[in-house]
């Protein structure tokens, strides 16, 4: 009986380790379709997602110049750059992001999981004339999964 209980509990285990991701993929890509602003919000850490594509845009910046010039360039890609990701990671942003027939009309994107670690999984897309799209990274919040990061 004990034998069969922990095998029942492994096996339950085993599958939310194997499907929770998927399922939480679906579920932020069927928001984003639908337009549910407030499931959007519920699976995506906004200001945690603005904070790292705001390093992202100052670390495709850095080409090792440190002149006036560059400094300049920088700080007014960092300022435009900033405010538009102000502006654009919401949840209606994000909505039309993720839905591909706005990104390129008449396609749609194909979903694959690669897990990174038991805690971090990323959800990466291809369009049907095989260019990429959007990655999105997923960290482990409680027994969920939660978006963190989105690189184009």
């Amino acid at each position: 009986m004990k034998l069969k209980l922990l095998l029942l509990m492994a096996l339950v285990v085993g599958g939310w380790l194997f499907a929770s991701p998927w399922y939480t993929m679906w579920r932020i890509v069927s928001a984003a379709e639908d337009g549910d602003s407030a499931a959007l919000e519920e699976r995506i850490d906004f200001e945690r997602l603005r904070d790292t594509m705001r390093a992202d845009l100052t670390a495709s910046r850095d080409d090792g110049d440190h002149d006036l010039l560059d400094q300049i360039g920088d700080g007014i890609v960092n300022t435009v750059g900033g405010a538009a990701i102000d502006v654009a990671v919401t949840p209606g942003g994000l909505a039309v992001l993720l839905d591909a027939s706005t990104v390129v009309p008449g396609q749609d994107y194909s979903w694959d999981v690669e897990r990174e670690s038991l805690n971090t999984f990323r959800a990466v897309s291809k369009l049907e004339d095989g260019s990429s799209g959007p990655v999105m990274t997923f960290e482990r919040k409680g027994l969920g999964w939660q978006m963190v990061r989105v690189t184009l």
